[in-house]
This record gives structure tokens, sequence and C-alpha cells, in this order.
């Protein structure tokens, strides 16, 4: 978090201290990026070009990154609020830019990267949307104070003149208030600024939003770098044991070999004159394959274990285990999200805030604080709406309904399915007084034929 003074003005200096700290951030950035990518440290291992030199990759990385962001938003998140209080234009607003999958791509490079920006703008319509900044350019600036309150957002673009030029001429960069949107030109050097555009917006704070993954802003795999070079190297050495098996150098003990021998070896794949106290051998280096194997199960064992997230493949995550079994399993991966989902439903809040003051700015909308909205994440897993359905049926009359019918795997707007079955129910009640009322009817008048 880099932080200032509350008073510290918006000048050149300020703007190039806070760029050369995140510039400085730039390589672990990188490092991180190919790590995910699949460029990781075994790649760029070198060897005597006589020697065998495998580079196997097993992402786990990638893995543990797509598996934390599928948990966490494998079902996009639900927005719930109280009667009364009226947020479709924000939802109109987010469903007009797929934000479900801005969702996915702000946790995915949050998983990476630790941290995650966002900008919010108004398009040429004056529509709220939502685009997200790459990390490696842009940087929030906080006051010292305790609360950590946002100064400014600041994003750059390094313009070199020349491609081979190791420093940049100069900056494009975008200073972002809770008032305006002001563009600058920034020397190189950070010896002067020029001032090149400025526009208020309408968002009521600074329109850039900071997604933490947690505490410390590191990523999900970032911990377990180590092992994941560990199990790469012990993959390709395993590879490289085999190929050198199959090459290995064939060892004549007691006796002379040839021109003519070692044509017949080749064509013939077979040896004659060999003496009697000769001997023919490979030279091999002996390999406990066992003992290999157990470190790498170890190494891997170890990877699952400190990212928190489980080997899906694993035996214990059989088929044929029950809901709450699995939930058990998946205890301390739950923990993890769960810490991912406060930190994630943060910055989803504060995205709330800007659009509901903007549509409210614009009288599109009454502005709803985000105290009166409740962001619902919903774990993508196999579910067993059986067992829910009857969860449903203790709970009712005791907890809203539509917070319960919320929980059903395959209802995705909960209000709406609830509004639907209340307007059946209404419907079968008016259906039966009717019913109940002709058959009054037609026993009045029965009676009346029998007494005439």
């Amino acid at each position: 978090m880099y932080q200032v003074n509350k008073d510290t003005p918006l000048d050149a200096k300020l703007i190039k201290k806070a760029i050369d700290y995140n510039e400085k951030r730039r390589t672990r950035f990188d490092t991180l990026d190919n790590y995910y990518m699949g460029n990781q440290a075994i790649t760029t291992r070198q060897k005597v070009e006589t020697l065998m030199n495998n580079k196997l990759v097993t992402n786990h990385a990638k893995y543990i990154t797509d598996m934390m962001v599928g948990y966490l938003l494998g079902n996009p998140v639900d927005y719930q609020v109280n009667d009364g209080i009226d947020i479709e234009p924000v939802l109109d607003a987010y469903k007009r830019q797929t934000m479900e999958n801005i969702d996915v791509e702000i946790a995915k490079e949050c998983s990476i990267f630790g941290i995650k920006y966002e900008y919010v703008y108004a398009d040429e319509k004056a529509n709220p949307c939502s685009v997200t900044l790459d990390v490696r350019n842009t940087i929030m600036i906080y006051d010292d104070t305790l609360v950590h309150n946002e100064l400014y957002a600041i994003n750059y673009r390094p313009i070199y003149k020349n491609p081979e030029d190791k420093e940049p001429d100069h900056y494009d960069v975008i200073v972002a208030t809770d008032k305006e949107i002001i563009k600058y030109e920034l020397a190189g050097n950070g010896s002067g600024v020029k001032e090149t555009d400025r526009e208020k917006h309408a968002f009521g704070a600074v329109p850039v939003i900071e997604y933490d993954n947690n505490k410390e802003y590191s990523g999900d795999f970032e911990t377990v770098i180590s092992l994941i070079d560990a199990y790469n190297l012990i993959q390709s050495d395993r590879v490289n044991d085999r190929e050198q098996l199959v090459d290995a150098i064939l060892c004549f003990y007691g006796m002379k070999f040839d021109a003519d021998q070692m044509a017949d070896l080749k064509e013939k794949r077979a040896l004659s004159n060999i003496p009697v106290d000769g001997k023919v051998e490979y030279l091999t280096k002996a390999i406990n394959e066992g003992d290999v194997d157990v470190l790498r199960k170890t190494i891997e064992k170890d990877i699952h274990k400190i990212s928190m997230v489980p080997d899906m493949s694993d035996e214990k995550f059989a088929g044929d285990s029950s809901g709450v079994a699995i939930r058990y399993k998946l205890l301390a991966f739950e923990q993890a999200v769960k810490n991912k989902e406060r930190f994630f439903e943060k910055g989803l809040m504060k995205r709330f805030e800007l659009y509901s003051h903007f549509l409210s700015v614009k009288s599109k909308m009454k502005e709803v604080s985000k105290e009166d909205v409740d962001a619902v994440f919903k774990r993508n897993l196999p579910s067993n709406d059986y067992e829910t359905s009857q969860m449903i049926n203790n709970l009712d009359g005791i907890v809203d309904r539509e917070l319960l019918v919320s929980q059903l795997s395959f209802v995705k707007d909960a209000s709406e399915t609830v509004e639907i079955a209340e307007k059946e129910d209404s419907e079968v009640m008016k259906d039966d007084d009717y019913n109940a009322n002709e058959f009054g009817n037609n026993v009045d008048e029965s009676e009346e034929d029998v007494n005439e």
C-alpha cells in the first residue's frame, strides 16, 4: 500500500515516486505471470550438451489459480436487497457488459498477482462501464490516516523514442481523483509534468477499484513456487534418466572391438568372436524408482497442503461421496476461498457504490447504499437439491423465502422464482374459492329440487 500525507499535492514529484514504487514490483509480477503461463524456472535450465536436458512443466500454478477462481465464481455473484429497494438499473448496467466475465478476469489476476484494479467510466451514451487495468501499470495512492482513504489512482504507459532505449522518453499518465480524470505527460526522469486533458466525473469517489487477494497481497500459488520448481525438476530428471538408459554406453571387457564387429552389431544386432573371459554390458546408473516416486508424491502433497487447494484426482473425492462428506474434505479449501471472498466482496461493494451514485446523478435511480446490498456467492460444487429442498421446507416461514430458494443450484434468479411461485399460489387459491362457491350453489339447488 502506497501512502502519503493527505495534504500532499498532486505534482510531478508525487507521480514519479508512485511510478518508481510500482516499477520495483514489476519483476515479481512478471515472474508470477510466467508461472501461470507455464514459463517456469525449469524451462531455463542449462546442461552440458552431451547430457539429456528435458524441461517438463507440470503447471500446478495454473491449476491452483483456476481451481480457486472456479470455486469462488463458477456461479455468478447474486445481489440481494430488502423489499422496497430497487437496484435494477445497476443490475441492468452489469448485464449490458456481461459483468460475470469481468468478475472472473479480476479474480483470476487477483489470484495470480495478489492484487487487481478495475476502472469505472462513462461511455459515449453516459452508461457506467468497467474495464480492468494491468497491475504493472497501475497504483492506488492512500493517505496515511488510520482509515487510509483513497487519494488518487494512477495508470501510466512508458513511451520510448527508440526501441533500444533503456529509459522512457516520457510517460502518458492518467490520474483519477474523487472528482476528476486528469491526463498528464510526465518526463521520463520526472523533472516535469504537462497536463494534457482534464474532465469531471460523476462517480462520487475515485473511480478505480483495488481488489486485494489477501492482507499480504500475495498470489495463491506464490508461497509454493519453490515446491513447484522441485516437482518439475524431479519429473524432468526422471525422463532424463530413462533416455540416458536407452542411450547407455556399451562396455567391452577382455576383448578388442574392431570396425567389422561394430558393423555387425549395428546391422545384425549380433556379436561374434567374444573371448571366453570377455564380457559385454551397458554402463548404467542404478535408479531407485520407488524412492523417487515417494519424494514426488511428498512434494505434490505439500503443494496442495500449503496452497490449500485439493487434488481433485485423489481417490478421496470419489463420486459416491455425500455433499456433507465432500465439504469436510474441502474444509481447508473452503476457509481459503472464504477469506478471498471477503476481500473480493469489498471491491464489488465499491463498484456497486460507484454505479449507484452515477445513475442517481443521471436521475436513473434512487441512490442505494452498499450497506443495503448483499453479494451472495454460491460455491461451484456438486449439489444435492433434494436435501436442499428438505431444508427449505423445514425453514419456510422462519427464513426469507428468496434466500432459501437461492440455495437451489438450478435457480438463477431467486426473486423472480419466488414471485412466479407466489403468483401461481394466488391463482390456485382463486380457483379453489371459485370451485368451492360453485359446489355450494349446486348443493343449494339440489336441496330445493328435493323440497319441491
